[in-house]
């Protein structure tokens, strides 16, 4: 019966999801029901509810989120991602480089089908490589995408780490490999032995220039990043941080007193925006929502002890705790195109089962890694949306681009998994 519940459950979640309801709605729901059938009381499961939301790690976690939002359109109306990527391909000396960076630097600005933000420089860097209209497809999303691995501000790494109370930098090292290896795989799948095209001569000193630019409008993401590893400073802290270099870069450039890249980059408009208006307009309630749900999920998940139960059933069985992991998040990541989906329905299943500390890390990176490549290629990942109509590539090309990098992944997974263990 309690199998069931959870299937039951997981099914209503992928259900609403598919119907574009927010996830973190379909979570509360999914919850309330599974919470409905194992016995607890309406009463009961309210309690829980605002136990979880008003808990401090579930505050800081969605200030975080709303901080990252913000930093984002900031970047994006004071045009410091289109100054950043400009230098960037003058101190690369190289569009193969740089198209392999831009959809990186454009993912850090962590919007919603953010894909085609960079999608019209890939095509630019594209046509000038003579890449085909299937591999610039892939190479905006795989690009992009191999960072969320490794980002600190991703709001989906934060999450799994307040949720599986990981230690975020512990967490980023163990999947390095894994974004490393995107990144190799995606070059030389796509950009190995292409001709790079004729490029202007420029002198060191504009070299010098170009890269004090880029250290310049890099600066809001790096500062914040820089601060809060070395010293161990709260995340929202150093997200602040990265906002009011922000400013006052934009502060700056309106003054004359940072050179921009063209003559026309600050226009009226920016001079004269509401910084309020802006900030409001970068934050983004359905990743709160999100946040608040995967929060509600976990807590009445803890409340019901006869899930440990049942999975130690099966384990005791024989059943192997990585084939649960692996089925659960590609089916829960697959069908609702979120990472999130994986986290919250396995990280209180799972993580409480783990003998130590340095064992739960291990747990939650392949539960982190199953979910994430599961929504990287699933039909309903907007990214893919987007960047298929923009390239009009049909899906069956762009996965037959994929034959080597999933495989690679999920190998590299289960390595790091077993040498650690």
């Amino acid at each position: 019966m309690l199998l069931f519940t959870l299937i039951l459950s997981l099914t209503l979640v992928i259900y609403l999801a598919n119907k574009k309801v927010n996830i973190g709605l379909s979570l509360v729901l999914g919850a309330f029901l599974i919470g409905i059938l194992n016995g607890l009381k309406i009463l009961s499961i309210i309690n829980v509810f605002l136990k979880a939301v008003l808990d401090p790690i579930t505050i800081e976690l969605a200030v975080s989120i709303i901080l990252i939002c913000i930093l984002g359109q900031l970047m994006e109306e004071f045009k410091i991602l289109d100054r950043m990527v400009f230098s960037l391909e003058k101190v690369l000396m190289s569009a193969k480089a740089t198209i392999l960076v831009v959809p990186a630097i454009m993912g850090t600005m962590l919007v919603t089908g953010g894909a085609l933000l960079s999608a019209p420089i890939v095509d630019s860097l594209g046509k000038r490589l003579n890449l085909s209209p299937e591999k610039k497809a892939s190479i905006n999303l795989i690009f992009r995408h191999a960072l969320y691995f490794i980002y600190p501000f991703s709001p989906t790494i934060i999450l799994a780490a307040k949720v599986g109370n990981l230690n975020l930098w512990d967490f980023i090292k163990l999947q390095f490999p894994l974004s490393i290896l995107m990144y190799i795989i995606g070059y030389f799948i796509y950009l190995h032995g292409v001709e790079e095209p004729v490029r202007d001569n420029i002198t060191f000193t504009e070299y010098l220039k170009n890269i004090k630019d880029l250290l310049i409008y890099l600066s809001p993401i790096y500062i914040g990043i820089i601060a809060s590893l070395v010293y161990d400073i709260p995340f929202y802290l150093s997200l602040i941080m990265g906002i009011i270099v922000c400013i006052l870069i934009n502060y700056l450039s309106c003054k004359g007193i940072l050179r921009g890249v063209e003559k026309t980059v600050l226009s009226s408009e920016n001079k004269k925006s509401n910084l309020l208006k802006i900030m409001i307009k970068g934050i983004k309630p359905s990743m709160v929502y999100a946040v608040l749900g995967i929060m509600c999920f976990k807590g009445i998940i803890q409340e019901i002890n006869e899930i440990n139960i049942l999975l130690n059933k099966y384990i005791n069985k024989g059943v192997p705790l990585e084939v649960i992991i692996v089925l659960f998040g590609v089916v829960a990541s697959f069908a609702t195109a979120s990472t999130q989906t994986a986290i919250a329905l396995l990280y209180p299943i799972i993580l409480p089962l783990a003998e130590t500390e340095h064992i739960k890390l291990l747990y939650a990176m392949m539960i982190y890694t199953t979910g994430f490549m599961a929504y990287f290629i699933s039909p309903l990942h907007l990214c893919q949306v987007l960047t298929l109509e923009y390239y009009k590539v049909g899906t069956k090309e762009l996965y037959r681009n994929y034959k080597f990098l999933l495989p690679a992944v999920y190998l590299t997974m289960l390595i790091i998994y077993y040498v650690y263990k």
